[in-house]
């Protein structure tokens, strides 16, 4: 990275952990320098992580660019699944750059989308891409992050979304069980209560309500401070084949099911028939539970079972996507808006 070039920090800030990286703003963005990854519950606030970071790099950001898990409005952010507040003045003013952005991180997820290779993107449906549509995007993490892309004059413009937050409506008499049984422990039962990482722990124990956990797996929870990794971990070391433990298995099927059905209001709301990405940290590690198979008889059902099913969607493998649409989306706001600001 040349030394005199206008350097923009990008960040992907979710609910678990940060990942920032440098990059040449002059150039598409494709090459991140110093990229470090955080774990945001070792610090009491943004502003500390991000002055770690800065002490300990070689390089001087000129700008920056932060997705970030919450919506933004008035050029601040309180974080939904974490106690943190940002505030693009403040940010500026006290690290001294020319200019913070901050975006929705599924606007930086959907933004970043647009820029992958196919072997970036595992295919759950090829489909029929309807050129100029809407493009819709899910990503399960922490939380459940949803947003869209609408283009006009030939560039997609991503438009955040707070529908993860929209209530749950269930399928299934199964589901009509869980929603009664989750609403025993909150007043307000939305979809990301039922599909994220955070919910994983509650769809398991509506699932002991009817079924008797193995032993291994009960002391294997006993010991940890976040049971869903260690569902997870038990669901797909079952699904393989090694260590039988069907309540775990059946616990990510739930979850896989309403991720589709969810998938599906997506789509009809948005009417994305240009496509639709599902993205997060869950998805890539839960590929045995999304099957065409199972996924889209879900997906594609109601009174547009056969638009619904001719939408192509893929499941985004790239980690690092967020982080790819937050330096994109600066830099192009850089270029487009902003002069260029003075070396440091």
């Amino acid at each position: 990275m040349k030394s005199n070039s206008r350097l923009l920090l990008a960040g992907d800030i979710g609910a678990t952990k940060t990942t920032l990286a440098l990059f040449d703003a002059t150039v598409d963005p494709k090459h991140p320098c110093n990229q470090r990854t955080f774990q945001n519950a070792l610090y009491p606030s943004f502003d500390d992580l991000l002055h770690e970071y800065l002490a300990h790099s070689s390089y001087s950001a000129t700008d920056a660019c932060f997705g970030i898990a919450g919506p933004v409005t008035a050029k601040a952010v309180k974080m939904t699944n974490l106690n943190w507040s940002l505030d693009a003045d403040a940010l500026k003013s006290r690290h001294s750059f020319s200019q913070v952005f901050l975006i929705n991180d599924l606007v930086a997820t959907a933004t970043g989308a647009m820029r992958l290779n196919a072997t970036d993107l595992h295919p759950l449906n090829r489909g029929v891409v309807s050129a100029g549509a809407v493009i819709a995007v899910l990503a399960p993490g922490s939380g459940l992050g949803e947003a869209f892309l609408v283009e006009h004059n030939g560039v997609y413009r991503p438009c955040s979304s707070e529908g993860g937050h929209a209530s749950f409506a269930p399928r299934n008499a199964e589901q009509i069980e869980l929603l009664a049984f989750m609403l025993k422990r909150y007043a307000h039962v939305s979809v990301e209560r039922v599909c994220s990482g955070l919910a994983i722990p509650d769809l398991f124990a509506f699932m002991t309500t009817e079924q008797a956990t193995p032993k291994v797996l009960l002391d294997e929870l006993a010991s940890a401070t976040d049971l869903t990794p260690v569902i997870i971990h038990a669901a797909l070391r079952a699904i393989r084949g090694e260590c039988p433990c069907d309540i775990a298995v059946q616990t990510l099927t739930l979850f896989a099911d309403i991720l589709a059905d969810e998938a599906a209001n997506l789509a009809l709301k948005t009417l994305a028939l240009g496509g639709l990405f599902l993205g997060g940290g869950l998805a890539p590690r839960l590929l045995p539970f999304f099957t065409p198979e199972r996924f889209m008889p879900i997906f594609a059902r109601g009174a547009y079972q056969d638009l619904l099913s001719r939408i192509p969607i893929h499941i985004i493998l790239n980690p690092h996507t967020a982080l790819l649409g937050a330096a994109s989306y600066g830099t192009v706001a850089i270029r487009r808006n902003m002069p260029p600001s003075t070396d440091k």
